[in-house]
């Protein structure tokens, strides 16, 4: 009897927490000139989330003339901060995180890695999507490009994300 009455306390506690997370994983598509990314967000609490996206990437030109343009997988732990004095639902966030990198388009040492940070905002909307434009650079490593340590300066990004 004492171990149903536990069992159900703990079933009962678990989900009135998991029910009362005000933050939800979010899963969208972020773009810009130079990244198409698939987006995937996964809140920690209410003031931090980690973020990995996958998707096609352009670096510029080395100088040796190459298009760094291939894939990348990053992870990013952000900080979020809440700006609804503002506006209902608008938050700002930064973060740091690594990259690994497949650039098929390089002869010589196609794989790379690099430490990214970001800075952005967004507007979560009553309805279940998110809309967030974000800035990300990053120093990547790319062995074999004539310049194995690469700043770049990437472009802007828009995401547009949905609410899970």
């Amino acid at each position: 009897m004492n171990k149903r009455f536990l069992l159900l306390a703990v079933i009962t506690l678990l989900a009135c927490t998991l029910h009362s997370q005000p933050v939800r994983p979010v899963l969208g598509l972020r773009a810009g000139y130079d990244a198409q990314e698939i987006s995937y967000q996964q809140p920690l609490s209410n003031t931090s989330r980690l973020e990995m996206t996958f998707g096609v990437n352009t670096l510029g030109r080395t100088e040796l003339g190459v298009l760094c343009r291939g894939f990348v997988l990053n992870g990013l732990y952000q900080w979020v901060y809440d700006l609804t004095s503002l506006s209902n639902g608008l938050k700002w966030y930064m973060g740091l995180g690594a990259a690994v990198l497949d650039h098929g388009s390089l002869k010589v040492g196609k794989y790379g890695a690099g430490v990214t940070g970001q800075v952005g905002v967004e507007m979560n909307f009553v309805s279940p999507w998110q809309l967030s434009l974000d800035y990300r650079p990053g120093f990547y490593w790319l062995p074999g490009t004539g310049n194995i340590y690469r700043m770049s300066w990437n472009a802007p990004c828009l995401a547009l994300r949905y609410r899970l």
